[in-house]
């Protein structure tokens, strides 16, 4: 995605940061990183984290210096990309990339990568959101365009915590134990004032 929505942001970097003060991440793989928005509104959260970028379209690594954002930019379609040539990671982000797939293909590489990774992020509009081409990139389309809310829960059975916002739904997974505590744990300590704060776009 070239450059995601704003929403649901505010609670994904809460609980990235809280996760992170809780279980000290030392390396982040952001998916479809696109301008590398990611980077930039987690960077004073992860303070001292490697961060990779995957990102299908080569075109977006020289438009938005992503090898300036990141520590280390891969160039390949996430569905095709062998985790086992990645170094072990704590945190994948998701970000508004899933629903440029098949449900059974966003299955499948959320699958793979909880049994690589501590926590995984996915960020995904839950109304019909229906997209074409952008600037000549065919990976912009959405290819399935009318996830729900109810629809992401029964398709991911690992999911520890959900945010719904207008459009688009935060979800957070691991098989962790540790992590899905953690997780708990932050969740449950969320007070009324901030999650109103968290539907602010």
């Amino acid at each position: 995605m070239e450059r995601s929505s704003m929403e649901g942001k505010h609670y994904s970097a809460y609980m990235v940061r809280k996760s992170h003060e809780s279980l000290k991440f030392t390396t982040v793989l952001d998916v479809g990183a696109g301008d590398g928005a990611y980077r930039e509104w987690l960077s004073d959260d992860l303070p001292g984290v490697t961060w990779i970028a995957v990102e299908a379209w080569a075109a977006y690594r020289r438009k938005y210096r992503l090898h300036e954002k990141y520590h280390r930019v891969i160039i390949a379609h996430i569905r095709t990309l062998d985790p086992e040539t990645l170094p072990p990671v704590d945190l994948v982000i998701f970000g508004d990339v899933l629903e440029h797939m098949t449900k059974d293909q966003a299955q499948t590489v959320v699958k793979r990568y909880l049994e690589r990774a501590r926590l995984i992020l996915i960020s995904i509009p839950i109304k019909h959101y229906p997209q074409g081409i952008i600037n000549k990139n065919p990976y912009e389309v959405h290819v399935k365009d009318d996830w729900s809310h109810d629809e992401v829960m029964a398709s991911f059975p690992d999911i520890c915590t959900a945010f719904v916002h207008v459009k688009i739904g935060v979800y957070l997974l691991s098989r962790d134990p540790d992590v899905r505590s953690a997780l708990w744990h932050i969740q449950e300590s969320l007070s009324k004032s901030q999650e109103s704060l968290f539907q602010k776009p």
